[in-house]
């Protein structure tokens, strides 16, 4: 029954009768698949502010048969995609990403090249300024390696800055997902082309755009919503006042989904919109331990990284109070048994008996202090 209704919904989507969204809105909001909007009463298009013509038009179109038809642009389209390991994932399919029909105006349809299983995970959006600085990209890597090491994907947009960096560093742990703004085969900007190519084998890059969509003006601010629908929490690390990243943090609010921010410089233009949001009530974030803490109450953390009856929320109280010296004499240690040995950070912490939140840390303050860098799953001393 799927390929039935996968060729109506490409077809009503061809047509350019409903948008995506919208086509998702009546689907979503009556409960049903695309092959039953032939037999819809009028009253269900209600809100939609479609014609009478374009109602039958819409019933005609997903009343069609499947039966193979040489002259049905939507067979063709499918056979391709199918050619190009392109999977077309349906509000009605189980893999369709659960959290994203939680929001208002969830996409009927998304094309996926990658992992699909990354998509119903716990997931965190990152996203921030095309023109970061670099103490923010570096903070922004040192994160998201962290944070997916702890098996919390990592989604973002694919623009420059922030989310480069971003995806880039969850990908050490196979845990990163691109939203893009364009067709699901079209490669922008051409700076990222492989990092997308990566993405599509080991992580997963997601559009609700047709194939051969064009990188136009409106549809990143639309694609914002996609980023933080299937996230259940946005950090926004650097950003201006009018930036994307204040859209896609909005959309978080909105969706009632976590905002995180970080702090920088008072007098820095690019720190002012992290700022705002913090004002606004926004979790201040120095390290993954305080999003991992933020996230523990959600149903869909269940990243079983700490002791049997021993709360992640209750070790990070404990170790925050650590004394400082302490901690220079973990990093040290640390130091050590890399210089040693240049071991994954799982090898580490098992080495110097640290918790996961622990070791996140101590390497994100290494990496930060230039000591080290992080590269394909390995820990590296610095030249």
């Amino acid at each position: 029954m799927e390929p039935a209704e996968t060729l109506a919904g490409l077809r009503l989507l061809h047509s350019n009768l409903l948008s995506n969204p919208r086509l998702g809105r009546l689907l979503s909001g009556n409960r049903i698949r695309p092959t039953e909007l032939s037999g819809l009463p009028v009253s269900g298009f209600d809100g939609l502010r479609l014609s009478a013509c374009d109602v039958a038009s819409i019933r005609q179109l997903s009343g069609r048969s499947a039966r193979p038809n040489r002259t049905d642009p939507a067979q063709a389209l499918l056979t391709e995609l199918t050619r190009q390991q392109v999977t077309v994932l349906g509000q009605w399919q189980p893999a369709y990403p659960r959290l994203l029909k939680e929001i208002a105006d969830p996409p009927a349809m998304l094309f996926v090249k990658g992992n699909l299983s990354l998509l119903n995970g716990a997931a965190l959006a990152v996203v921030g300024s095309r023109k970061a600085t670099l103490p923010a990209l570096r903070v922004t890597r040192s994160l998201t390696t962290s944070l997916a090491e702890t098996g919390l994907t990592v989604v973002s947009g694919l623009a420059r800055g922030v989310d480069t960096h971003a995806l880039s560093g969850a990908l050490s742990g196979g845990r990163a997902v691109a939203v893009i703004g364009t067709g699901i085969n079209r490669y922008y900007p051409a700076s990222n082309r492989e990092l997308q190519r990566t993405l599509e084998q080991r992580g997963a890059v997601v559009s609700e755009f047709m194939p051969d969509a064009p990188p136009r003006a409106a549809h990143f601010p639309q694609r914002n919503r996609l980023i933080s629908g299937l996230s259940v929490g946005t950090l926004v690390t650097e950003a201006t006042l009018r930036s994307g990243s204040l859209i896609t943090a909005r959309c978080a609010a909105d969706q009632g989904r976590e905002v995180f921010a970080m702090p920088g410089s008072p007098d820095g233009e690019h720190n002012r919109g992290g700022h705002q949001l913090l004002r606004e009530g926004a979790t201040l974030v120095e390290t993954p331990e305080d999003i991992l803490t933020e996230l523990d109450g959600h149903g869909l953390m269940k990243l079983a990284q700490h002791p049997v009856g021993q709360s992640r929320r209750s070790r990070a109280e404990s170790e925050s109070t650590a004394p400082a010296e302490a901690m220079d004499t973990l990093e040290a240690a640390v130091l050590r048994r890399i210089s040693m040995s240049e071991h994954l950070p799982a090898d580490l912490m098992r080495g110097e008996n640290l918790s996961l939140s622990q070791m996140s840390t101590v390497l994100m303050r290494l990496e930060l202090a230039g000591r080290i860098q992080r590269k394909g799953g390995r820990v590296y001393l610095r030249e």
